[in-house]
């Protein structure tokens, strides 16, 4: 992963954590024990961080859901 996808995958578990309330140590550990991290939030950095953090953040909590893993 390069510098910029690990600053903007902290800016969506934030965001994620702010949306959610929970801690971002929490949020991060369910991203990576599902493989969001990598497979999506990296993979995808081009296009995503050109959507606003609130987007990817709803995105991502949606996939969390469908994978029954949710956060809120």
């Amino acid at each position: 992963m390069t510098k910029d996808q690990i600053e903007y995958i902290t800016c969506v578990i934030g965001a994620l954590s702010l949306m959610t309330g929970k801690p971002c140590s929490f949020i991060y550990k369910k991203l990576q024990a599902t493989g969001i991290i990598k497979d999506y939030l990296a993979s995808a950095y081009e296009v995503l961080h050109t959507f606003s953090l609130e987007y990817v953040a709803e995105d991502v909590i949606n996939m969390m859901k469908k994978k029954g893993e949710a956060l809120c």
